[in-house]
């Protein structure tokens, strides 16, 4: 199911709330000749302490007591199954790959794809929603002195610093970067134990 921009943008406001302030992350990197991975999951948690359902507001309180108030949209399903008492989670993914392609400049393009789901009827409250951008750019230039690259994507033009001598040494002007990220957000209700 395709989903509006607005929609995600809605989810992904929750990330700087109160919430995230009591996450708990964890990051991987992962290295190979010309390629790179990063990723960053980031998992909170917060108790439903008030629902008002005139007006659609859920009071929460993350680990630390901190309280905080959102306002579910229409979108949201199912707000009359939820309870004070049920422990929100929110969990967070986001991940970058990049990859090195050999004597490929030429094509720079731009893809986003972007999907999500929401509770079916009947089910507990919950979202999940997702984008995944790739971006082609050519290597135009690579400063030995500097060890920086300098990359033309469709609309920019960037110079980038490449810390790794190692990864360094197989980039040549000519080349491609693909760079893939990935992110995705999930809210949902735990059950209680």
């Amino acid at each position: 199911m395709k989903l509006k921009h607005a929609w995600i943008a809605g989810l992904l406001t929750l990330c700087t709330s109160p919430l995230i302030q009591a996450a708990e992350a964890t990051a991987n990197v992962a290295i190979a000749p010309g390629q790179v991975s990063l990723a960053e999951e980031v998992k909170a948690e917060a108790t439903v302490t008030a629902i008002d359902m005139a007006s659609r507001k859920v009071s929460l309180t993350n680990a630390e007591g901190k309280v905080f108030d959102l306002v579910a949209g229409e979108g949201v399903t199912n707000l009359d199954r939820l309870k004070v008492g049920d422990m929100v989670t929110l969990r967070y993914l986001q991940m970058l790959d990049l990859e090195l392609l050999k004597g490929s400049a030429g094509v720079r393009k731009r893809l986003v794809e972007v999907d999500g789901s929401k509770a079916a009827a009947g089910e507990q409250p919950g979202a999940e929603a997702g984008m995944q951008v790739t971006l082609y750019a050519d290597v135009i230039d690579v400063d030995k002195a500097q060890q920086t690259i300098r990359v033309k994507g469709v609309d920019k033009t960037l110079t980038l610093k490449v810390n790794d001598p190692a990864q360094f040494a197989l980039i040549a002007k000519g080349d491609q970067i693909k760079a893939v990220q990935t992110t995705a957000i999930a809210i949902g209700i735990e059950p209680k134990p």
